[in-house]
């Protein structure tokens, strides 16, 4: 093998390389997740609460993950993990639901690698 080859070869490989990643990167910016919420017949009442607060800790698009404060009188968001649909969230915003509803299911795989499914929450959003 001569030092030509070589060289192409790695170039080429390292090309490819951008080239996968650059298209990877494209399609999860895009994402639309409706088409992975399992909708209920009739939403039901979210642990019969007339209001809860949550805190947004990934953005999905048009929808975001958010894990629900422990208790009123508290200031921690350690509860349950909870899909708000909607847009314009950013991490660690605060957000309160008046009249809280389950409207259906979100599965997602978290980064340990272990499924998840959570309630998909709808309501009157401060």
């Amino acid at each position: 093998m001569n030092k030509k080859s070589f060289f192409f070869g790695v170039i080429t490989g390292v090309l490819l390389t951008i080239v996968v990643l650059y298209f990877i990167g494209s399609v999860n910016q895009d994402i639309d997740i409706t088409y992975q919420v399992k909708y209920l017949d009739n939403p039901v009442s979210y642990e019969d609460k007339t209001e809860t607060s949550f805190e947004v800790f990934q953005v999905l698009g048009n929808a975001a993950l958010a894990n629900e404060r422990t208790d009123k009188k508290s200031t921690s968001y350690y509860g349950n993990t909870v899909l708000i649909m909607g847009e314009n969230y950013y991490c660690d915003q605060i957000v309160k639901v008046k009249n809280p509803q389950r409207i259906g299911t979100y599965s997602y795989t978290n980064k340990g690698g272990r499924p998840m499914t959570v309630p998909v929450i709808e309501g009157e959003i401060e």
